[in-house]
């Protein structure tokens, strides 16, 4: 694990409902991307822990909204994963109203991190959620996951083309492999927290 630039971290609570969004209490940062995107692993990584969010080889494990306390004065939130096509339509919509409850209502919402897998062109359920997210106004960056696997030349041609398409967002690429990307991404949200 990289130096630790938060200190203590623990699971809070699983909101399931729209109407159980806790009030707001501590600046927050939320984590949003396609199931099995690296959420889990990415969180983990940040904060130094090995088995704090859970990480799972099935995408859409993660059911509802996972709160993260850390430091005793952020809360990292999880978000369900989106673009996975398994859910019946009733627990897509579901998770949707729940999803969009959260992100535009939230009071102490500072970052939203959107994960995308590096590996890939944009897809359209992550360009989607990003026209979604500027037309609400919300503030976010992307995050490139799984940088490992790509070539330094392959990596930075993809990173280029993502600053392309966003050029008023920040983009960062992350491995968990790699303690530099880790210790810059998570100075990167802590300085969005404070």
């Amino acid at each position: 694990m990289a130096k630790v630039i938060f200190q203590n971290a623990e699971f809070h609570k699983t909101v399931m409902r729209a109407q159980d969004i806790p009030k707001p209490v501590y600046p927050e940062v939320a984590f949003i991307g396609r199931s099995n995107v690296g959420k889990s692993s990415l969180i983990n990584a940040i904060l130094g822990k090995k088995n704090l969010a859970r990480i799972s080889s099935t995408p859409g494990k993660t059911r509802g909204i996972n709160y993260y306390l850390v430091d005793q004065k952020f809360f990292f939130v999880d978000l369900p994963g989106y673009g996975f096509a398994k859910l019946s339509k009733t627990e897509r919509l579901k998770w949707q109203e729940l999803i969009e409850t959260y992100l535009t209502q939230s009071k102490n919402l500072r970052l939203i991190c959107l994960l995308m897998d590096s590996r890939h062109d944009l897809m359209d359920s992550d360009l989607e959620m990003a026209q979604w997210l500027q037309y609400h106004e919300r503030p976010f960056c992307i995050i490139l996951t799984k940088t490992d696997k790509l070539s330094k030349n392959a990596l930075a041609k993809r990173v280029s083309q993502y600053k392309s398409y966003f050029p008023d967002h920040y983009v960062l690429p992350f491995s968990i492999k790699d303690k530099n990307l880790i210790k810059s991404t998570a100075l990167f949200i802590k300085e969005s927290l404070i």
